[in-house]
């Protein structure tokens, strides 16, 4: 800026199946989730400042955060488990639909949980149109979803959405540093589809994580379907290189 100040700034052109207005409610939203993740107060999260239009696009203006890599997961682990932990609304979802990177995600407001991540899980479905076996087993798997959740207490926590080594950072002091979500009220063992999909973070971070928010019983079967959420994104935004992966995770899930 002419007063020497900096400034991060993010554009999205329209493409298809993503038009002006689209990119326009995507950055929107993002918006909205950071300031949402500022006043958890857990996590340095840069000042979200303005978004509007360009030709052809949109685009996002924040704070500006000189950042480099994150070392210290331990520390990650225990504000994300404080940040799970904190109470805020007494249902599942948000006040508007926002995005999965590329892809919407509905955040339609539900009280029961099995029927909040049902209805994530149907879009994912609808996108991917996966067939013979593997839309055998995705359909076995909505119909058995609630004996996942059998004996364990769901309750809303603030998630990220989309939290893996490349939408987080560290700040000049080494403070975690937390962008580009995809925010909702979920069951908090949701975050950790991302983390476990893409391999993140390692071991210190799960176990400062878990001394805090101990694995419930039946935790690895529902992360398989936590993964499998991302996995099919990923088959919907990038292709079939993706299709053995959900195969995968539905098998690990039904078993």
């Amino acid at each position: 800026m002419a007063d020497g100040e900096r400034l991060f700034v993010k554009c999205h052109a329209a493409e298809p199946g993503l038009d002006e207005r689209q990119c326009l409610e995507m950055f929107e939203m993002e918006r909205r989730g950071l300031e949402m993740l500022r006043e958890a107060g857990c996590f340095r999260v840069p000042a979200p400042l303005a978004t509007g239009r360009l030709a052809g696009g949109a685009f996002l203006a924040m704070e500006f955060i000189d950042l480099r890599p994150l070392r210290d997961m331990r520390l990650l682990g225990e504000r994300l488990a404080a940040m799970h932990l904190a109470q805020g609304a007494e249902r599942f979802g948000l006040e508007s639909d926002n995005w999965v990177g590329a892809t919407p995600q509905p955040n339609s407001w539900r009280a029961d949980w099995v029927d909040f991540l049902r209805m994530r899980l149907e879009h994912q479905l609808d996108l991917a149109q996966l067939a013979g076996e593997d839309g055998r087993m995705a359909q076995e798997l909505l119909e058995r979803l609630p004996s996942f959740f059998e004996g364990v207490e769901v309750r809303p926590s603030l998630v990220h959405g989309d939290l893996y080594e490349g939408n987080c950072a560290a700040d000049a002091r080494g403070e975690p540093v937390l962008f580009d979500p995809a925010l909702y009220w979920g069951h908090h063992e949701a975050e950790l589809g991302m983390v476990h999909f893409t391999g993140s973070f390692g071991p210190e971070f799960a176990e400062a994580y878990h001394q805090h928010i101990p694995r419930a019983p039946g935790f690895d079967r529902r992360s398989s379907v936590y993964q499998l959420y991302h996995a099919l994104n990923h088959y919907n935004l990038f292709g079939r290189g993706y299709l053995s992966e959900c195969s995968r995770l539905l098998r690990r899930a039904l078993c």
